[in-house]
């Protein structure tokens, strides 16, 4: 029954993130999935898409699929150009150097990486967003854990450095020589306080 609830919720969130960004997708693999989670993104798009897709995370909380592979901030295990693209989806706010995990996505990453985050714009946005980032990541891990949806051995490491507004995000983005181009945005706070951020990067050339 637990399990069956905790699976409905990532699958909405996984569906509602397809919906957003998945027309970047390529069409062939392998694409990176960087932080994650539970697995149920990456699971879906491989069920879905057919196309292969490779974990990674800092701890292994995966519920679906296959386990990540294990890394450290900024450090990936992998050759120049394995990718055909990336995802980053809620991942940038944990990292002590942000613009130093986009640089190193980007050598592994021939394509796209296709980005999502939570952005603030105001005081009122950024007061919402550590609340969501209470419940959805602080709580939701321990709560997770303790009715043992994830695994008894996983570690909580997604303690938030940041919180980013968009200009601050642009800003890391510059600095691991990248460009937006494209964005969807899903506005979760009337003005713009808040929203979820899907954008297309690529190296600046």
């Amino acid at each position: 029954m637990v399990k069956s609830l905790f699976d409905a919720v990532m699958e909405r969130r996984s569906r509602r993130l397809i919906e957003q960004v998945g027309a970047w997708l390529p069409a062939e693999g392998p694409v990176l999935d960087l932080g994650s989670g539970t697995g149920h993104f990456s699971a879906r798009v491989e069920r879905e898409l057919k196309i292969e897709m490779i974990t990674a995370d800092v701890s292994d909380l995966h519920v679906v699929g296959r386990p990540p592979v294990l890394v450290a901030d900024a450090v990936l295990p992998f050759e120049k150009e394995t990718f055909s693209a990336a995802l980053l989806f809620f991942v940038l706010s944990y990292p002590q150097d942000p613009a130093g995990v986009l640089a190193e996505v980007a050598r592994v990453t021939r394509g796209p990486i296709i980005l999502v985050q939570t952005l603030h714009s105001n005081r009122f946005g950024y007061a919402w967003l550590r609340v969501r980032e209470f419940v959805w990541t602080v709580a939701a891990f321990h709560v997770s854990k303790f009715v043992g949806y994830v695994s008894s051995d996983a570690k909580f490491t997604m303690n938030a450095r940041r919180f980013f507004t968009a200009p601050e995000l642009q800003r890391e983005l510059a600095a691991a020589g990248l460009r937006i181009r494209a964005r969807r945005e899903r506005v979760l706070l009337p003005g713009r306080s808040l929203l979820i951020a899907g954008w297309l990067v690529r190296r600046d050339v």
